[in-house]
């Protein structure tokens, strides 16, 4: 019996290794060639495994790829708890989840080359249950902790109440936030809106947003360049590499 456990523990550890290599060059190719211009051919060459191995690990390329943004939104997610542990006011603490949006776009690209076709039925359909609950799971994250920041922020009355809800104003946030992401890999968009750096773009929309909302303290009543750079030094140092006051 011992010795059983044994070998199926090593045959497990060998099936994640290989399904790990797998996404990491699935991976590679989303961010080089996009979605269409590959196929499970030229992965089972480029991980030297045969087409067939690959279908133990996944039902079909969808599977995959959506196992492959799954993978990168369950980062997302880690890094909106991380800034929701920022001390701050509600408002500067979702200002830190904009920052993970932006480390996310900065170190996963290659979940914006899927974004929207992930929500298609087309796409959607072709994966399995397993993965489709999986990456709901990691999105539900996601939305929880910037939602329950609003709720708080309308229970401290540093966000109003009566005109909207909690979930609306989520929705509201989430929106923008997805959608300048989306637009600003395009670089024609990029030249017809002037957007020269797409990260300040997405987090001046933010601001926008939050203005509207009538998120206190508002952007024009305190000094925020001051709690960006306490982000940066308490939760996403990398953030340097990309943050423009």
């Amino acid at each position: 019996m011992p010795a059983d456990l044994t070998t199926q523990t090593r045959k497990e550890r060998e099936f994640q290794v290989r399904e790990e290599l797998i996404l990491t060059h699935a991976r590679r190719l989303l961010i080089e060639r996009g979605f269409q211009a590959w196929n499970m051919e030229q992965l089972a060459e480029a991980v030297e495994y045969s087409k067939g191995t690959l279908y133990q690990h996944f039902t079909s390329k969808e599977d995959l790829v959506l196992a492959v943004a799954t993978d990168s939104l369950r980062n997302r997610a880690d890094w909106f708890e991380k800034a929701a542990r920022f001390q701050g006011s509600t408002r500067e603490r979702s200002r830190a989840i904009g920052f993970a949006c932006c480390e996310f776009a900065e170190k996963c690209p290659e979940y914006f080359h899927v974004e929207m076709m992930l929500k298609s039925a087309s796409f959607w359909e072709k994966a399995s249950e397993e993965r489709r609950q999986a990456h709901s799971f990691q999105g539900a994250r996601c939305w929880r902790i910037l939602n329950h920041i609003v709720v708080e922020a309308m229970a401290l009355n540093e966000m109003p109440r009566d005109s909207f809800t909690a979930e609306e104003a989520t929705f509201a946030l989430v929106s923008v936030t997805v959608g300048s992401h989306v637009m600003t890999q395009e670089p024609q968009i990029r030249v017809q809106a002037g957007i020269t750096n797409p990260m300040q773009a997405v987090r001046i929309n933010q601001d926008i947003v939050c203005d509207g909302l009538n998120w206190k303290p508002l952007f024009r009543d305190h000094d925020y360049s001051k709690t960006d750079q306490r982000i940066i030094a308490e939760v996403f140092p990398e953030a340097v590499n990309w943050y423009k006051a």
